[in-house]
């Protein structure tokens, strides 16, 4: 497993030339956890998988929480700026043959909103599954037409109703191109949630 610059990460697949996928796994996880789902939406798709640099419970995330688990956004904002580092020299190296498509899940959908709203160039697209705003009270940079994928679950014990429609406004305000859905599931994936992902990229030509 390589370790660079500052990130323990997996690559796989990249001898296929698709848009890469960018995986940010959730709170207490590591770099494998969205690998199945990765190869559940496109088994022929190139993918890499940053491990996040906060130990976190039995794993790791993106950036540290509060003791009341609020979100800590000094740790945020200085995480985020490491991950888009990573970005910007895995692209510079040919890690990354282009700015990839994020895909984050929960803790990993924040970091993914995150590096849209400070760094949206690094990013070709994004699919955010049970986010939050990682600013709910700031205006978020023009972002004309990026496709961006909200999916939230509406049993989600640990969001509040309005979390996802916060950051579908913030970018929709911004001129991404949203699309949004809530899913009868909680927290946790939805069992046809990889062919709904699929599905978009599909659409959108990503």
């Amino acid at each position: 497993m390589p370790e660079w610059p500052d990130f323990h990460f997996i690559a796989g697949r990249a001898e296929h030339s698709s848009s890469q996928l960018l995986l940010l796994h959730g709170s207490g996880s590591d770099e494998a956890a969205l690998i199945p789902l990765a190869d559940a939406i496109a088994p022929q798709r190139p993918y890499m998988a940053p491990r996040g640099a906060v130990e976190w419970e039995e794993g790791f995330a993106f950036f540290r929480r509060n003791p009341d688990r609020s979100l800590d956004h000094v740790d945020l904002d200085s995480q985020t700026d490491r991950l888009c580092r990573f970005i910007t020299t895995a692209i510079e190296r040919k890690l990354l043959a282009q700015p990839p498509v994020l895909l984050g899940f929960s803790n990993g959908a924040i970091m993914a909103a995150s590096i849209l709203q400070r760094r949206p160039g690094l990013a070709s697209s994004a699919i955010l599954m049970r986010p939050l705003s990682p600013a709910p009270d700031a205006e978020f940079p023009s972002m004309p037409a990026l496709p961006i994928l909200i999916i939230s679950g509406e049993n989600d014990q640990r969001r509040e109703p309005g979390d996802a429609e916060l950051v579908r406004q913030q970018f929709a305000n911004a001129g991404a191109d949203v699309s949004a859905l809530v899913l009868p599931t909680d927290h946790g994936l939805h069992q046809d949630e990889a062919d709904i992902i699929r599905d978009w990229l599909i659409r959108k030509g990503i």
